[in-house]
């Protein structure tokens, strides 16, 4: 039994405990809008922020801990802020990706497309239910932001926190703006760059910072921690994010449902991925049968043929060796942090297995 996983499993469950209690108490309080328009909005917004992992709250509280500080009841409240960005701009990812499932559940978006397809009229029900959901998301991304003030309007680190906490929210809509023009540009060979290098960019920029970098220093900042320990974190972060997300799209081709998510949406997507970048550099001979499947609607067996493609090809060996490269690099980062405790040390490393041991 691997006892830093352990570790992590123990500080994940206290915490997930305290803070989905506080959210469910956040929510109930969201939906007591008057206005039945709003309310019922507000009503989809708050299902959809419930049953979430709560993983980037959770890494608030731990990098409030890496400074000392076991009672993480002062920095729940900058996890709550951060769980309710984390909905908000999964609203506008699930437009712009038209997924019409997340946590399992009916997006924004498509809630109110199937609710308002029902009624008889010649309105763009498209054009009005991407509106309703953007508005619900900009109302959340606010929401946040004011869960922050009020919290913390005391604090002498506020200034800091909400300076750090929109670099965050600019870094995730950058790498959120390349994943949208880099699919459109690939297909039609419109790009001058290199496409690996823009999809390190988006695992960079829209992954380490939002999911790893992101959640740990913001908890640091809220202790007031030197500058040099924030770019210690961002420098192990950002090895441990970029492993995240190739093995969360290594998951999304490979692993049957489960995950909240269409199975195979990527491929119908056009996302690009380092398995795609990688035929497209080393492996063409394998491109033109991959474009066959690629950005078009997908059946069972077509979405056999991409994965068996990624596998001959070498693209799934290739990116699954970068990604343990990248999470090893990680663990001998922290290995030479020595501001952290051994303590705490652990409970990273178990978060670093723990990350590399899911299936979903």
């Amino acid at each position: 039994m691997n006892n830093n996983i352990d570790l992590f499993k123990a500080f994940y469950d206290e915490n997930f405990k305290i803070l989905n209690s506080k959210i469910n108490e956040f929510n109930s309080n969201l939906v007591k809008e008057e206005n039945e328009l709003l309310r019922s909005n507000l009503e989809i917004f708050s299902d959809l922020n419930t049953n979430g992992k709560l993983i980037r709250g959770i890494l608030i509280n731990l990098g409030y801990k890496l400074m000392g500080n076991y009672d993480i009841s002062y920095s729940m409240n900058l996890a709550l802020a951060y769980e309710l960005f984390q909905t908000s701009i999964l609203i506008h990812d699930d437009i712009i990706d038209c997924d019409n499932l997340r946590r399992g559940k009916k997006t924004v978006h498509y809630a109110n497309y199937e609710n308002y397809s029902k009624i008889k009229s010649n309105y763009d029900i498209m054009h009005l239910s991407n509106s309703v959901a953007l508005c619900i998301g900009d109302y959340g991304l606010y929401l946040s932001n004011q869960c922050i003030i009020e919290n913390y309007k005391f604090d002498k680190n506020l200034g800091n926190i909400l300076s750090y906490f929109n670099n965050i929210v600019l870094k995730t809509i950058k790498g959120e703006l390349i994943d949208t023009i880099l699919p459109f540009k690939s297909k039609y060979n419109l790009l001058n760059d290199d496409i690996e290098e823009n999809v390190i960019s988006i695992y960079k920029l829209k992954t380490a910072y939002y999911t790893i970098i992101g959640p740990i220093c913001l908890g640091m900042i809220l202790s007031g921690c030197d500058k040099y320990k924030i770019e210690d974190i961002t420098k192990f972060g950002e090895k441990i994010g970029i492993a995240y997300q190739i093995q969360d799209d290594i998951l999304g081709i490979y692993l049957d449902g489960d995950m909240g998510k269409i199975v195979g949406s990527d491929i119908k997507e056009f996302k690009q991925t380092i398995m795609y970048s990688y035929i497209d550099k080393y492996k063409k001979d394998y491109k033109n049968e991959l474009l066959q499947y690629y950005g078009n609607d997908l059946t069972y067996d077509s979405i056999n043929n991409v994965r068996k493609i990624f596998i001959d090809s070498g693209a799934k060996k290739y990116a699954e060796n970068l990604m343990n490269n990248l999470y090893d690099e990680g663990k001998d980062i922290l290995l030479n942090i020595n501001w952290i405790s051994e303590e705490n040390k652990k409970i990273l490393y178990g978060f670093i297995d723990y990350l590399k041991g899911r299936k979903k």
